[in-house]
């Protein structure tokens, strides 16, 4: 989403900027590769994918990205029309999404992605939003959309079925299936810009409920033996490990943390490390620091090209070459 609302392509090479709906400083999205498995996704009129019944489709209404006749306009003609398109894939979580917006009316409007057993209600706006259904283990199951009350008219863009537990950014398609390759953020050889000896790391990150593991930050080498970085878990809390010689020497981590916005700062020197989280202190730690090789990769959103992706949005990170105070890291991690 860019500064003008609209959904946008950008180069490869090029970090992408999303910014919240309404106005607001943008963030870094980072997220893993993914394929979009609906043809036709913009287009819900093309009947050789999409089957509608008690549902009219057209494609006359202005895109998520600005362009005239970009999506397609949904009006139910009877009592919870259907628009549909069936997958083929081997067993596995799939999640359906759409970017949506009301044009009239006020009945529920739900989504599928196991050929309607589930249909999980979505809350539309009059303007553009990425709406989804729960993510759900699917073998060649059906995608769609149900409108409940009879004459309500909805525009629909970017309409997606893809594997995982989150909907990602929009993945265009016509006559096939189209694949977004997975962001990569990292610079090689910075040593200059890593403490050896002392330093912090700092981040602001949006968070959704997802039980993926996913990096924030990472600083060290390829190798797993010595790295220091700050990472949502498996069970959506925020950690902090410090690596050296192949064990961790230091580790904390929030509990029952969810989704949400967080600041979180990791502090680390010989003897004394300090993980904080939104003003509070989480964990402390003295076990000796010495690294015997040098630091000197940053990476953002993923520990490698291809592993623990982010899959969300970083609003801020920083790297510091200093230990900052625990006083200091009480008040960058304060919610204000």
């Amino acid at each position: 989403m860019n500064a003008s609302g609209l959904i946008e392509s950008v180069a490869s090479g090029v970090l992408r900027l999303d910014y919240p709906i309404g106005g607001g400083c943008p963030a870094a999205l980072i997220e893993p590769s993914a394929q979009n498995l609906v043809l036709q996704s913009r287009d819900l009129s093309v009947s050789g994918n999409w089957t509608a019944s008690g549902i009219t489709a057209v494609k006359n209404a202005v895109g998520a990205d600005g362009t005239a006749s970009g999506a397609t306009t949904l009006t139910a003609t009877a009592a919870s029309g259907t628009i549909t398109q069936a997958l083929s894939h081997a067993s596995q979580s799939r999640i359906f999404s759409a970017v949506i917006r009301r044009v009239s009316g006020s009945g529920a409007v739900e989504l599928t992605t196991n050929g309607g057993t589930n249909w999980d209600a979505v809350t539309l706006t009059t303007d553009y939003s990425q709406l989804a259904c729960t993510a759900r283990t699917v073998a060649s199951g059906t995608v769609g959309i149900r409108m409940i009350a009879s004459g309500d008219v909805i525009e629909v863009d970017y309409t997606q079925g893809e594997v995982g537990p989150v909907a990602t950014s929009p993945i265009p398609t016509t006559t096939g299936s189209a694949t977004r390759n997975a962001d990569v953020c990292s610079v090689s050889g910075v040593s200059g810009y890593i403490g050896q000896t002392q330093g912090t790391l700092y981040a602001e990150v949006d968070i959704r409920a997802i039980s993926v593991e996913g990096y924030i930050i990472r600083i060290g080498l390829a190798s797993f033996n010595d790295t220091i970085f700050l990472t949502r878990s498996s069970a959506n809390n925020l950690s902090a490990i410090i690596r050296q010689g192949g064990s961790n020497i230091f580790s904390g981590a929030t509990s029952g943390l969810g989704a949400g916005r967080f600041k979180i700062a990791l502090a680390y020197s010989n003897n004394s490390h300090a993980l904080y989280v939104n003003g509070n202190a989480i964990a402390s730690g003295t076990t000796a620091l010495s690294y015997s090789v040098t630091l000197s990769d940053i990476r953002l959103g993923g520990f490698s090209d291809t592993a623990a992706l982010f899959n969300d949005r970083i609003r801020a990170a920083a790297i510091y070459t200093t230990r900052l105070s625990n006083e200091q890291l009480e008040s960058i991690t304060r919610l204000t």
